[in-house]
C-alpha cells in the first residue's frame, strides 16, 4: 500500500512521531511524505528511498515566556485564507501520487487534500487530547476550536499521549534500542529564551553536587544520554515527556504561558506523580524541589509498571513505550479499507468547490 504521512511543522515532537511510525511501517507498505521545508533534509536522510513533499504550515508566536495569540493570528493570516488553494493543490498531488491513504499528524491541509481526492485518512496526534478536557478558559476554548481546525476530515482519530490517550508514548527506534542505565547527570533540553533563567540555576545545583548535560549540543548523543541519565529538564511539549517517561525518567518541564496543551501537559504530568512543572518565574525555586524529591518520582513510574496489562488499560496513565502498539493500530485502520467505501466519499460541497476552482471559478 502506499501510504502517505503528513506532518504538522510547529515543533518537532510530531515529526518524531511519525519517523518512530514510518520506520516500522515502511517495512511493509510504500511512504512519501508532506512536510515544511524545514524538515526536508532530515527525512531525506533518514528515509532516503521516500519522496518529501511540500507543504505549508500554521505557526505560533511566542512573546518571551508568553504564546501571542494577536501575533499568531497575523502570522497565520495569509495561510488560513489560503488554506483552500493549499488543500486542493494537495488533493492533486496525492492523486498524482497514487496514495491508498493518509496518515496525518496534526496536519490540516494534506487532511482536507485527501478527503477532496476520496483518501481516507487516520488522524493519529497528541494535541487533539485537549478535546478531551473541559474547557474553562480562554485559552482551553482557543485551543479546543485550534484542535478541530486542525484535525476535521479524519475518519479515525487516534490520541497519543501519557495521560488520557488512546495510545501512549511513540519514540524513535534509537531511543527505544538504547540500553536504559542511571549514571549521575541530569539531561537538560533548553530554548534559547530559557538560558537566561536556567543557566545560573543550574551552576548552582552543580555546586551542590548535581551534574548536567545542557542540550542542544551538536557535540553530544542526545539520545544516549538520555538513555542513562537520572532525570530530564525541558519544555513541556509532549513527546520530550513521553520519550523520558517511556525510558523510565522522571521530567521537570516548563510550559509556555497561553498555550493550553504544553499547561495541560505540565498539569497532568504533577498529577501522574511521574515528575513536576514550573513556569519561568518559579524555575529556581521548584527545580531543587523536584531534584530533591527524584526517588518519589522514580517510584511512582516503577509502581506503574508493576501494574498488570489490565490494570494499566484502566488507569488514565501511560509511561510506557507503546509505537508497536500505535503501528499495529494504523495496520488496523489499513485492513479495514476495503470494508469501509464510506471513507473514500468526497463531501459534496467540497466535491463542488473543487471542480469550480481547477475550473477557473473563485475559490
Amino acid at each position: 500500500m502506499n501510504i502517505g504521512i503528513a506532518i504538522n511543522g510547529e515543533g518537532r515532537g510530531h515529526l518524531s512521531r511519525a519517523v518512530a511510525l514510518a520506520e516500522i511501517l515502511g517495512l511493509r507498505h510504500d511512504i512519501e511524505f508532506w512536510v515544511p521545508e524545514h524538515f526536508h533534509d532530515e527525512l531525506r536522510r533518514r528515509f532516503p528511498q521516500c519522496r518529501v513533499h511540500s507543504i505549508t504550515y500554521l505557526k505560533f508566536v511566542q512573546k518571551g515566556f508568553t504564546l501571542s495569540y494577536r501575533q499568531t493570528v497575523i502570522e497565520n493570516k495569509q495561510t488560513i485564507l489560503g488554506a483552500f488553494r493549499e488543500s486542493a493543490r494537495i488533493s492533486r498531488e496525492l492523486k498524482a501520487c497514487g496514495i491508498d491513504a493518509l496518515l496525518s499528524d496534526f496536519e490540516p491541509f494534506c487532511s482536507r487534500g485527501a478527503k477532496l481526492a476520496g483518501i481516507p485518512v487516520l488522524q493519529l496526534n497528541h494535541p487533539g487530547v485537549v478535546r478531551k478536557r473541559p474547557a474553562l478558559s480562554v485559552p482551553g476554548i482557543i485551543s479546543q476550536l485550534v484542535a478541530c481546525y486542525m484535525m476535521r476530515g479524519a475518519d479515525r482519530t487516534l490520541i497519543c499521549s501519557f495521560f488520557d490517550g488512546d495510545i501512549g508514548p511513540i519514540i524513535r527506534r534509537e531511543l527505544r534500542e538504547k540500553t536504559v542505565t542511571e549514571k549521575n547527570h541530569i539531561v537538560v533540553y533548553q530554548k534559547k529564551q530559557y538560558r537566561d533563567i536556567l543557566l545560573p540555576v543550574l551552576s548552582a545545583l552543580e555546586e551542590k553536587g548535581f551534574e548536567f548535560k545542557v542540550f542542544p549540543d551538536s557535540g553530544m548523543d542526545y539520545a544516549k544520554e538520555l538513555a542513562s541519565c537520572r532525570a530530564v529538564v525541558c519544555p513541556a511539549g509532549h513527546q520530550s515527556i513521553s520519550e523520558a517517561l517511556a525510558l523510565g525518567k522522571p521530567a521537570f518541564v516548563i510550559p509556555v504561558k497561553g498555550q493550553f496543551e504544553q499547561e495541560l501537559n505540565a498539569s497532568m504530568l504533577r498529577k501522574s506523580g511521574f515528575g513536576a512543572y514550573a513556569f519561568e518565574k518559579d524555575v529556581p525555586e521548584l527545580l531543587p524541589e523536584f531534584l530533591d524529591g527524584l526517588e518519589d518520582y522514580r517510584n511512582a513510574i516503577h509502581q506503574y509498571r508493576l501494574l498488570t496489562e489490565d490494570e494499566k488499560r484502566r488507569s488514565r496513565w501511560s509511561c510506557c513505550d507503546s509505537t508497536l502498539k500505535a503501528a499495529a493500530m494504523v495496520e488496523q485502520f489499513l485492513s479495514e479499507i476495503p470494508q469501509k467505501p464510506e471513507w473514500k466519499e468526497v463531501p459534496f460541497f467540497d466535491s463542488l468547490r473543487y471542480g469550480l476552482y481547477f475550473a477557473g471559478a473563485p475559490a
